[in-house]
C-alpha cells in the first residue's frame, strides 16, 4: 500500500507547524510560538503519524514537555540560550543522550541509560534545542533499510539507513530536524530516498564521542533537515562555530560527474543533470569532472569497513560473547570479517589511498563535486529482505552506498537535497561534495533558493497551516 493510497499521513486536525527549523527558531524569538506549544504540534504528530511510519524507537513525552515548559520560560524572561531556543532535534539512536539508553538497534546491548550526553547532543542543548526521542537505526548503523522505519513517500519501500529513522521523522513533519551520523553514507543515503537535505561533516568538523562506533577513521555526527539552510545553521551550532557560508557563490567551480557513477534509475541522471543548469544561473561555473569510477572503490572499502566493525565489536566485549543477541545479518557481517586476512585489509588501504589521490588529482580544479546521491530511488522492502547468502541484499546495500563511501575515505564533507522525483513520485537526491562544509552548503543553499523540490512533502501529507492544539 502506497502512503499515496493511505490516510496514514492524515493528522487530525490541528497544528500551525513552521515549515523550517529557521522559521520556528524565528517565531520563538519574537514571541508569535512558544517552544511548548511547539512540541505539542510535534508530539501530536508523533501520534498521529508514526504508529504506520515507526521513526521513533521512543519519546518521552513527560520529558519533552518539561524541558518545553524550561524553555518557554526562558524566553519569556528574555533568556535565550542561543539560535536553536526550544526547535524539537530528535537524536539517532547510536548518540547518547543522558538519561536514556543507547540501544544501537539492537539486542546486544544493555539498557542501561548514557551518564551524559554526546558532544553533539551537548552543544545542540545550549543552542537551546529541545532533545526530542530518539529514532531508529539499522543495527549498529551497518545497513541501509532500518527496519522497522517506512519511507514516509510509500510505506511499502525503505527509508534508507543507517540513519533512516531521523530522515524519515524529519520528512513526515515529526520533527523538524535530527541528529544522524555517516559512516559511509548514512546521512546522505536516507535523506535523498526520504527527500530531505542531510550533511556529512568534514572529518573534524563535529565531535563523534558518544557515539557507537562503526568505522573509526570515518564515523561522522552530522544534520539532517529540511533543507541546506537548515543545515546550515546546524552545522554552525554543531562544529562550534566552524566555517561560514560564502554569500555568493558566483565564481565556485562545480565539477560535474558523468558516467563514472556507473548505471543509473530512470530519471536519477536526468535529474540530476538538471541540476547544473541551475548552478550556472547562481553564477557557479559548471564543467565536467573525470574521476575514478565508483565501482573501484566498493571491494577495498568492504574489506576496511568490515574489519574495522569487528575490532570495534570485539573490544566492546559484544562479539563473538553475544553473538546470539544480534541480527543474523549483522551476525554474518562479523563472521565474514573473521575471514578477512590482514594482508588484505593492508591491500585495501592502499587500493583506497590511490583512488583517494586520483580523485583529489581530478578535483583540483573544482570546488565542489556533482552526482547522485543514490543511483536509484528507494527500493521496495521486500526486495530487501535479508538473505543468508546475502547475495540479492548485499546488491541493494551496495547499489545505494556506491556513491557515497568514496568521499567518506578522502574526509570531504558532502551534502544531499532533493532535486526532482521519479515517475512513481519517489524523491531523487544530488549530492554536493567537497573539501569544506561550508563551501558544499552554500552551493546547495542556492540551488535550493532556485528550485522548489524541497518543498513538496509526502501525500496526503496535512496542512501545516492549521490552529494549534491548545497547551494547558
Amino acid at each position: 500500500m502506497s502512503s499515496v493510497d493511505s490516510p496514514v499521513l492524515d493528522t487530525p486536525a490541528g497544528s500551525d507547524m513552521p515549515t523550517s527549523l529557521r522559521a520556528a527558531a524565528r517565531l520563538i524569538r519574537d514571541g508569535s510560538l512558544t517552544a511548548d506549544t511547539l512540541a505539542e504540534m510535534c508530539l501530536h504528530r508523533v501520534r498521529a503519524v508514526d504508529p504506520q511510519v515507526r521513526a521513533f524507537v521512543g519519546v518521552d513525552e513527560p520529558a519533552v514537555r518539561a524541558q518545553a515548559r524550561e524553555l518557554t520560560r526562558e524566553a519569556r524572561a528574555g533568556r535565550l540560550r542561543g539560535p536553536l531556543h526550544g526547535v524539537p532535534v530528535a537524536v539517532k539512536d547510536v548518540i547518547d543522550v543522558a538519561g536514556m539508553p543507547t540501544r544501537c538497534g539492537s539486542n546486544v546491548t544493555d539498557p542501561v541509560a548514557a551518564a551524559a550526553d554526546a558532544p553533539a547532543v551537548g552543544r545542540l542543548r545550549a543552542a537551546g534545542a529541545l532533545i526530542f526521542g530518539k529514532t531508529h537505526t539499522h543495527e549498529f548503523a551497518h545497513g541501509v533499510t532500518t527496519p522497522p522505519t517506512r519511507n514516509p513517500w510509500d510505506l511499502e519501500k525503505i527509508p534508507g539507513g543507517s540513519s533512516g529513522g531521523s530522515a524519515a521523522a524529519v520528512a513526515s513533519g515529526q520533527c523538524l530536524a535530527a541528529l544522524g551520523s555517516d559512516t559511509g553514507g548514512s546521512i546522505r543515503v536516507p535523506s535523498a530516498l526520504c527527500g530531505v537535505a542531510g550533511l556529512r561533516p568534514g572529518r573534524d568538523d563535529i565531535p563523534v564521542e558518544g557515539v557507537a562506533a562503526f568505522s573509526p577513521r570515518l564515523d561522522t555526527c552530522g544534520p539532517i533537515g529540511r533543507d541546506a539552510h537548515d543545515l546550515a545553521l546546524l552545522h554552525a551550532v554543531l562544529s562550534g562555530g566552524r566555517g561560514t557560508l560564502p554569500s555568493d557563490v558566483g565564481g565556485l567551480t562545480a565539477g560535474i560527474v558523468g558516467a563514472q557513477t556507473g548505471e543509473l534509475g530512470d530519471g536519477v541522471g536526468e535529474a540530476v543533470a538538471a541540476v547544473a543548469d541551475v548552478m550556472a544561473e547562481a553564477g557557479v561555473r559548471v564543467r565536467p569532472v573525470s574521476v575514478p569510477p565508483f565501482d573501484a572503490w566498493s571491494a577495498p572499502r568492504a574489506q576496511f569497513v568490515l574489519t574495522d566493525f569487528l575490532e570495534v565489536h570485539r573490544d566492546a566485549g559484544f562479539y563473538p560473547q553475544r553473538t546470539d543477541r544480534y541480527t543474523a545479518e549483522v551476525a554474518g557481517y562479523l563472521r565474514h570479517a573473521e575471514t578477512i586476512p590482514a594482508a588484505v585489509r593492508t591491500a585495501a588501504i592502499a587500493a583506497l589511498d590511490e583512488l583517494a589521490r586520483r580523485l583529489a588529482a581530478s578535483c583540483a580544479a573544482v570546488d565542489v563535486v556533482v552526482l547522485p546521491t543514490t543511483p536509484v530511488t528507494a527500493p521496495r522492502i521486500r526486495d530487501c529482505a535479508y538473505e543468508p547468502d546475502q547475495a540479492g541484499r548485499a546488491a541493494v546495500i551496495g547499489t545505494l552506498m556506491r556513491l557515497c563511501g568514496p568521499f567518506s575515505w578522502c574526509g570531504w564533507a558532502a551534502v544531499s537535497v532533493p532535486c526532482g522525483f521519479d515517475a512513481g513520485g519517489m524523491p531523487i537526491g544530488v549530492q554536493i561534495a567537497g573539501r569544506s562544509a561550508s563551501t558544499v552548503l552554500a552551493v546547495a543553499a542556492a540551488y535550493q533558493d532556485r528550485t522548489g523540490h524541497h518543498l513538496r512533502e509526502p501525500m496526503p501529507m496535512p496542512s501545516r497551516r492549521r490552529e494549534a492544539p491548545a497547551v494547558g
